[in-house]
């Protein structure tokens, strides 16, 4: 899909056809980054609350495995931006000896105010373009950190957050760019969205494949459907089981899991539609695409953002 369109992945909605940017925001093909802040994640980094038992058993003797099957990332929050990066996943974790707040997985990563300022920094950089933070587990969690997240998010975004709408279909490109809002926060704590500033989660429905294969990945992509009233996050991921780690212990996420997905899922998704699905709920074709996310989404060269932003040139053809 990407043969000979020129796609500048810094700009890339911006730069759009006026049509696509008027065509509703949850319609559009947005490609997405998977525990999107596990780049920083070393060998300094420390356990966090969302370790698993095993791995609090394994960490003193297979320290460096570990790192490397909880690396998703390997390009920073401004490299991800600049290769077409729109969707951020985020998991969240406290700590006992401080009152920050970090991002995590199984391990603790860096510090949300440091993520989230770089990301303003892309915005006041590059006004027509949209970012969606989908606040995604909260672990250790308690209200007060609720509302410190929360604050911390409005203080860093303010006017820039785009609320929730009754008719998520109104909210387009250029309904954003008129409003200057650059900001969809998905808070999946119902605590937090009672606000009414962040999106909830029914309005972007992330189901988790919980597959450690293509077959069983492609699969499922196959059978899974979403409503015509809400966005929606395709995960293209892989998830290794314990087994499926102690099998590769030598490998890593990057060649175990996201090689896999681009060499053989990603062709699938290449033939995929943006735009409103089908009314009925089991039509033929009835997934359509809008986020998808992915690992390691630099791998050949940033193929995956590419083919993903590409899908939204369909939008032009009379027939689709």
């Amino acid at each position: 899909m990407t043969d000979g369109l020129q796609i500048d992945l810094e700009n890339w909605m911006s730069q759009l056809p006026e049509s696509i940017k008027n065509t509703p925001f949850i319609y559009l093909a947005i490609p997405g980054s998977h525990d999107s802040m596990t780049f920083n994640i070393n060998r300094d980094s420390t356990l966090a609350p969302d370790a698993p038992s095993i791995v609090r058993r394994l960490w003193p003797l297979f320290k460096g495995t570990i790192i490397r099957w909880s690396k998703t990332q390997q390009i920073n929050v401004h490299q991800q931006l600049f290769s077409g990066i729109r969707f951020f996943d985020l998991r969240f974790a406290t700590k006992s000896d401080t009152n920050k707040i970090f991002f995590t997985h199984g391990l603790y990563a860096g510090e949300v105010e440091d993520g989230f300022n770089e990301i303003k920094s892309f915005l006041d950089s590059h006004p027509d373009e949209v970012i969606i933070l989908d606040c995604q587990h909260f672990y250790e969690f308690k209200l007060e950190d609720h509302r410190r997240l929360f604050s911390i998010l409005v203080n860093t975004f303010g006017l820039r957050i785009c609320p929730p709408q009754h008719n998520l279909e109104a909210i387009t490109l250029n309904s954003l760019s008129r409003q200057r809002q650059q900001i969809i926060i998905v808070y999946r704590n119902e605590v937090v969205v009672s606000s009414g500033r962040f999106w909830r989660n029914g309005q972007m429905p992330t189901p988790w494949p919980r597959q450690t294969n293509t077959k069983g990945l492609l699969d499922w992509m196959a059978s899974a459907h979403r409503s015509p009233s809400a966005g929606f996050v395709l995960q293209a991921v892989l998830t290794p089981t314990t087994a499926f780690v102690i099998l590769k212990w030598r490998s890593n996420i990057r060649d175990s899991c996201a090689k896999p997905v681009v060499n053989k899922v990603l062709p699938w998704i290449d033939d995929l539609l943006p735009g409103p699905p089908p009314l009925a709920p089991f039509s033929s074709g009835a997934l359509r695409v809008n986020v998808v996310i992915a690992d390691f989404v630099d791998f050949n060269q940033n193929i995956f953002p590419k083919s993903i932003i590409a899908l939204n040139y369909k939008l032009l053809s009379s027939d689709q």
